[in-house]
């Protein structure tokens, strides 16, 4: 049963909705799309770097007190900013600026979404007998859910619904409810399947967020919506590679030119295609060792590595059945550029790196992030079978002793399990 709060989120108030943006069309007779923006490309949801003021100045902030605030003995991050000007507060954008992927391709599901916003957890929740598990991952003030069709209890508080057409999408429709936070859900089937999909983006809207200052259902109808794929497309110029429990994608035109063992403990496979070269690394996890595949343990070595603080390098959290790992996209137009992607399971590390010259390549940007992205394990079920924690130590912590951030999430979740 809903707890009060959850409750009182239901009660229906007066909310102002755009007008439908292009991309999105309404059939006749349907009520406009909730937070529609024809002023938001279609293809927004393509850049995994979004900062607003609020990141900015936090960053700032963040930045003078660190210049100001050294310590004694220094930390590592003291002496990286003594080092190289700029670094605390590319950092800090970086942290604010992650995005969030989910990759579901077990079965016959078979689908990509992204939304701008971080991921502090991941869950794999079962739902009725004989349907598969919804996927869900928690920001820090809002979640998101995809799975198969879990809206039936949605409908008890929605204030709206309707239909819409978007390439790609048929049967599409939107159930929607505003309060304290919103929730907007979506229902609709991919053109080159037959699996029906549902997807849930909700949150409270704070224009002070330095993650997240749009509200739910403008996330929802220009960033979230428009990036639904199929993975299907894929097949076209990539193939899957197996290396024991794990694998991945390389261009059909890749060759193997060598595989190695360096220091001893990392295993390397190298593949060469025109302009490009990508290396899949496999080294088994160290007791005691930091988890490498924490968004902010890439971010802190590529911005330290490369000290290449002036490109806008984007970062993501990437979800493959509920698997989590971290995603570092430097791209320069028609000039060396490269994306990491590093995940794991409970024996090895799994560092998969592409480095990569467009105007050389007949691969976009976007297909060999797209690829890159796409990798899986064997054993994901049991992998998956815990809470997947992106933070740890105190901060970790913190948020699982809050009286909000786990419990509200955990009440919507069983409300949509239903």
């Amino acid at each position: 049963m809903l707890r009060k709060s959850v409750i009182m989120m239901a009660v229906a108030t007066a909310f102002t909705i755009n007008v439908s943006a292009v991309q999105i069309e309404v059939p006749a007779g349907q009520p406009p799309m909730p937070g529609a923006d024809a002023s938001i490309p279609a293809n927004a949801y393509e850049n995994y770097r979004h900062i607003n003021k609020v990141a900015e100045q936090e960053a700032e902030s963040y930045s003078q007190f660190a210049k100001s605030n050294p310590k004694n003995p220094p930390s590592t991050l003291d002496k990286l900013n003594l080092e190289h000007p700029g670094f605390s507060k590319a950092l800090e954008l970086a942290d604010y600026s992650q995005s969030t992927v989910v990759l579901i391709h077990e079965g016959d599901k078979n689908i990509r979404l992204s939304v701008p916003n971080v991921s502090f957890r991941g869950d794999v929740i079962k739902t009725e007998p004989g349907k598969w598990p919804l996927f869900a991952v928690r920001s820090l003030s809002s979640f998101l859910v995809v799975g198969p069709p879990h809206g039936k209890e949605l409908s008890k508080y929605a204030e709206g619904e309707g239909k819409y057409n978007y390439p790609g999408l048929r049967n599409a429709s939107w159930k929607f409810m505003s309060n304290n936070s919103r929730i907007m859900y979506t229902e609709f089937t991919p053109d080159d399947t037959k699996t029906t999909y549902g997807v849930t983006y909700g949150g409270w809207v704070n224009t002070e967020d330095p993650y997240q200052d749009q509200a739910p259902e403008v996330v929802m109808s220009n960033y979230i919506i428009p990036s639904i794929e199929s993975l299907s497309g894929l097949d076209n110029y990539s193939q899957i590679e197996h290396w024991g429990n794990f694998h991945y994608r390389i261009p059909k035109t890749a060759k193997l030119v060598s595989e190695a063992v360096e220091n001893e403990r990392h295993e390397v496979r190298t593949y060469e295609d025109t302009g490009v070269k990508i290396r899949v690394i496999r080294s088994a996890i160290m007791s005691k060792e930091t988890d490498n595949t924490l968004i902010k343990v890439p971010i802190i070595y590529y911005l330290h590595k490369y000290n290449d603080l002036d490109t806008p390098t984007q970062y993501a959290v990437v979800w493959n059945n509920g698997i989590p790992g971290s995603l570092v996209d430097a791209y320069k137009p028609n000039r060396e550029s490269y994306l990491r992607h590093v995940v794991k399971d409970s024996v090895y590390y799994y560092s998969y790196r592409i480095n990569y010259d467009e105007s050389k390549t007949s691969y976009t940007h976007k297909q060999l992030r797209d690829m890159i992205e796409y990798v899986g394990f064997d054993d994901a079920a049991r992998l998956r079978k815990d809470p997947q924690w992106r933070e740890e130590g105190t901060y970790k912590e913190s948020l699982e002793n809050s009286s909000i951030f786990i419990p509200w999430y955990m009440e919507w979740i069983k409300l949509l399990s239903k």
